[in-house]
């Protein structure tokens, strides 16, 4: 089945209550939250202890969200706030019910459109448009010194002679490959049209007969054993393109006919509108300012960052980087998803209770080994017998304690997961002062410079939201 991901299609485009005006800024402190403060001095001194963490606003921004995350998650739990209840879990796991809709009625529409039959996949295989490859790499860099390639020459001789041996294709190349993609799945690289790979590679698997294996194949990745399955081998590999291919376009003509049929429109100012929601994340989770208008309904702000909890860390340092076409291009994409959502809830698409059963369970062993990680398992925190305000004392010396250890090496970085922290962040008051972030990294600049050190570059060793190293892609896969 073809898994539908909003975040998929969004980075192809793109090649809880928090009210900042609830509180009176002030520049030594840096956020509050639940009536807690973060001063400034504290996140400077965390910036310098901790090893090899950067002073930047990134970084500075990353600490203060923690931290205000983190005092909401156990201020909630000191005041009862049951997360576990069916209501909260849903809220939660919005992304993947939203995927599973989607998905499954995505698959509804391919299924009721078109069937995709056998002979489909035997038409693709026997054009030279597409080709489905396996093979088996041995990886030696370009630049190495000659005994480290004619050590990789023999490896992959020895190789070549056990396959021709009669040895099994694929489960010598998930003992042998170098390439980690493919050897997870006995050597199968996707479908590919010619052209996608490098030279060498492509012209030696586009001259193979089926069921034929190439000798050693030298690519800029190394040394390659080819083979092309035959037909039967690879029949459902080359249905699930197929259907992958059709779906694709299917999805689509579907979704432009939705935001027809409904009238999606988009703001004129919803660029700006989500340049400043980017920019200023803490007022804009409950933001009810409209980025788009359905019949029927309004896509908001704080729509918005719950689709944006579920993309990648570095969704907004992506998106500021887009001139403001992308950014509504953005917004349409949002809208028409909402409306696809909306078409497979019409037609009854809910996960089954086996499937409800284990993403709850999920859920669940989430909020364990977060209040674990947190220190937040202790039993005065809840304790019925002890006062509001003893349990929020508890709560926030807990949280101290987790930030003391951090300072000094004893734990890592611990982020709330994203979409618990948004729907969190829906019910608590709290705020992150930017005068406050800029004052704590000259305080920070200013201890670094007294102990004689410049400040290191790059981003924090945990990743804040916006400085997660890029994906990347999968290795030799001769492109």
């Amino acid at each position: 089945m073809r898994r539908w991901s909003f975040a998929a299609v969004v980075l192809a485009v793109l090649g809880g209550t928090g009210c900042k005006e609830m509180f009176q800024a002030r520049p030594d402190v840096v956020a509050e939250a639940s009536g807690q403060t973060l001063r400034a001095e504290r996140v400077a001194e965390l910036m310098n202890s901790i090893k090899g963490f950067p002073i930047s606003r990134e970084a500075a921004d990353f600490l203060a969200n923690m931290w205000v995350d983190h005092t909401i998650f156990a201020q909630a739990l000191a005041a009862g706030r049951d997360m576990t209840d069916s209501a909260t879990a849903e809220r939660v796991l919005w992304p993947e019910l939203a995927e599973l809709k989607a998905g499954r009625f995505h698959d509804s529409l391919v299924a009721a459109r078109v069937p995709i039959t056998d002979q489909v996949a035997d038409s693709i295989y026997d054009t030279d448009a597409v080709r489905l490859l396996q093979h088996i790499l041995i990886r030696v860099e370009p630049n190495a010194e000659p005994p480290v390639k004619a050590e990789a020459r023999t490896k992959a001789d020895r190789a070549l002679s056990r396959v021709r041996s009669g040895g099994d294709f694929a489960r010598l190349a998930g003992e042998l490959s170098d390439d980690p993609g493919s050897r997870r799945d006995g050597g199968y690289l996707p479908p590919a049209p010619r052209g996608q790979y490098v030279t060498a590679f492509d012209s030696a698997g586009w001259t193979l007969a089926p069921g034929a294996l190439s000798g050693l194949v030298e690519t800029p990745h190394g040394y390659h054993i080819i083979r092309r399955p035959p037909a039967a081998e690879v029949r459902d590999r080359l249905l699930a393109f197929a259907r992958e291919r059709l779906g694709v376009r299917l999805d689509s003509m579907y979704l432009d006919s939705l935001a027809g049929r409904y009238q999606l429109r988009v703001d004129g100012g919803a660029a700006q509108s989500l340049r400043a929601a980017i920019t200023d994340r803490t007022a804009a989770v409950r933001s009810k300012k409209v980025l788009a208008r359905y019949d029927g309904g309004d896509l908001t702000v704080s729509d918005f960052m719950r689709w944006a909890a579920a993309l990648p860390p570095s969704w907004g340092t992506q998106m500021l980087q887009q001139p403001d076409s992308s950014l509504t291009a953005f917004v349409e994409i949002i809208g028409k998803n909402e409306l696809l959502l909306q078409e497979a809830e019409r037609a009854g698409i809910q996960p089954t209770p086996v499937e409800w059963a284990s993403m709850y369970q999920t859920f669940r062993a989430q909020l364990d080994t977060l209040r674990m990680n947190l220190g937040l398992s202790a039993s005065e925190i809840s304790d019925p017998g002890a006062s509001p305000g003893d349990r929020a004392r508890v709560a926030a010396m807990k949280i101290e304690g987790f930030w003391d250890k951090l300072a000094v090496g004893g734990t890592r970085p611990r982020p709330v997961p994203p979409q618990l922290a948004y729907v969190l962040r829906q019910e608590a008051e709290f705020s992150v002062e930017q005068a406050g972030i800029a004052r704590a990294i000259e305080l920070a600049a200013a201890l670094k410079a007294q102990q004689g050190e410049g400040p290191p570059a790059g981003p924090p060793p945990a990743g804040p939201p916006d400085s997660a190293a890029a994906a990347q892609p999968p290795e030799a896969q001769g492109r």
